[in-house]
């Protein structure tokens, strides 16, 4: 399986400066859409861009993280802007505080990796109890093809910290297909795309990374 490669644009988006939407996100909100899925829950939502965009198509949306500051930030905007398909609240993936089987679908965007393989495994199992059955889960996580990969201290297997500019205190795991395969055994069907992302800063500046980009049903 060869790489896709697609260029990514550093723009404003909902008054914050972030990467622009990946068609493969936008691809599976169509998704989402066709099968009925209302209810999602978004887990390392940040400042919020996929949590607004999701509710701006008629998605309830609950958006959780650890960073206050981006959720107290996230809080003011849906405030103003009157979006009140949103709720927010300070939660770890590790321990959601959810019913079993209350969400249609759930997103977790560049934040999955951020753990070490042990976490990943108990943040995909608590992932899968509060999904409905048919549910859908999508994430994207490092590959160990990316440039970053070997690079900082290693702390386990595939483990690093220090490995990515601007996460140097946190740990990043790399995996591969048939890792996937391993840590996704309890979903019935899964695709999964191999993105090489080039995200432009500016016109002299850019980043790469590779990353498998997943949608478990």
């Amino acid at each position: 399986m060869d790489w896709n490669i697609i260029q990514l644009q550093v723009e404003n988006i909902y008054n914050k400066l972030n990467i622009s939407f990946t068609p493969f996100f936008l691809e599976a909100v169509q998704l989402f859409n066709k099968k009925g899925c209302r209810k999602v829950l978004d887990i390392g939502c940040g400042y919020g861009k996929h949590s607004i965009y999701l509710a701006e198509n008629d998605f309830s949306v609950t958006s959780i993280d650890t960073n206050v500051q981006a959720l107290e930030w996230l809080k003011e905007y849906i405030e103003k802007k009157y979006i009140n398909n949103i709720t927010v609240m300070r939660a770890d993936m590790n321990h959601l505080p959810f019913e079993d089987s209350c969400f249609d679908a759930v997103i977790c965007t560049s934040v999955l990796h951020h753990q070490c393989l042990k976490q990943i495994q108990n943040s995909i199992s608590e992932i899968q109890r509060v999904l409905k059955q048919g549910g859908y889960f999508l994430f994207d996580i490092l590959s160990i093809e990316d440039d970053s990969y070997g690079v900082g201290q290693e702390i386990e297997p595939n483990t690093f910290v220090g490995s990515r500019e601007g996460e140097e205190d946190v740990p990043h795991h790399y995996t591969d297909i048939e890792e996937l395969n391993k840590l996704l055994k309890d979903f019935s069907e899964m695709k999964i795309q191999k993105n090489q992302y080039h995200i432009v800063i500016d016109s002299e500046n850019e980043i790469i990374s590779r990353v498998f980009d997943v949608l478990a049903y």
